[in-house]
This record gives structure tokens, C-alpha cells and sequence, in this order.
């Protein structure tokens, strides 16, 4: 799919319930299906735009934001922070850690490291997942769905 450099295209999906089993004991069981459908997207250059929309399956309004370019990359690097607070803080347990427990500190620190490098190196190559791009903002909630990054190709 050949995505423009001011649209993005993002999969959306609602969830369906259907009732599986009902006890008084145990209660109830259902199942949870996803219907999708795709919607496209303006992005604008600055901020954000609230973009009204109905869900054509439950047939229920809701609300989304489509970010720019500036403030997913900046949404990605705060995740990125994030992630690296964490990991220093796995480093500093293991550091000041009896060293007994110095195994634990380095071990929490290293996933939350690699996550931050995978954030960072996504952020250098312009590579961003669809809820950098849009994100829900009121109304019934529904799912963001999509595996594919969002390239924003340079202009």
C-alpha cells in the first residue's frame, strides 16, 4: 500500500461479545471477537486534529487524534524515556544491591534497555506503530489495530 506523505491508512477494529455460557455459581463467559475496518487519515503539521468518527459496525460516535510527524516522534521518545528511567533504576538496584540480589537489579534493567533502543533506533529511521499516529479520545473505545510500521518518507 502506498501511503502519501500527509495520509495515513490504520485499521480500526470493535468489539463484538457474544455470550459463551452462564452459570449462578460461576457467572458468565463470552467470547470476544473483532470486527475491522479501515479508515484514512489526514495528518496535519502541527499538534493534533480530533477526528469525529462512527464506528459502522455498532454504529456508535467516537473520537480520535491524528498526530503530526513532530509529535509522534515526540510520543515515541517519551516512551523511550520511560523506558530508560526504568532500566537505570534496575541499574542502580543492581549496583547498591547486597550481592545477593545485584543479579536482580541487572536483570530488570536489560529488556527495559533493549526497548529503549528499539524506540530510539524507530524514531531515527522515521518508523512509527499506528498508536504514535492516532489515539483514541472519547467515546466507546475500540481497538487500534495494524502490524505495519508508518514510514514517513522524507519530503
Amino acid at each position: 500500500m502506498r501511503i502519501t506523505p500527509n495520509t495515513v491508512s490504520i485499521k480500526l477494529g470493535c468489539a463484538i461479545e457474544q455470550e459463551v455460557y452462564r452459570s449462578r455459581g460461576r457467572g458468565r463467559m463470552t467470547l470476544t471477537q473483532y470486527k475491522t475496518w479501515r479508515e484514512t487519515f489526514t495528518v496535519p503539521e502541527e499538534g493534533y486534529n480530533k477526528i469525529k468518527l462512527f464506528c459502522p459496525i455498532c454504529h456508535s460516535p467516537f473520537e480520535v487524534r491524528v498526530y503530526s510527524k513532530s509529535k509522534a516522534r515526540i510520543r515515541k521518545l517519551y516512551f523511550a524515556s520511560c523506558f530508560l528511567a526504568i532500566a537505570a533504576g534496575g541499574i542502580v538496584l543492581g549496583v547498591f544491591a547486597c550481592s545477593e540480589k545485584r543479579f536482580m537489579g541487572y536483570s530488570l534493567a536489560v529488556p527495559f534497555m533493549c526497548f529503549t533502543v528499539w524506540q530510539l533506533l524507530n524514531v531515527i529511521r522515521r518508523r512509527f506503530d499506528p498508536s504514535d499516529v492516532v489515539s483514541h479520545s472519547r467515546g466507546k473505545v475500540h481497538r487500534i489495530f495494524d502490524e505495519h510500521k508508518i514510514i514517513f518518507p522524507d519530503q
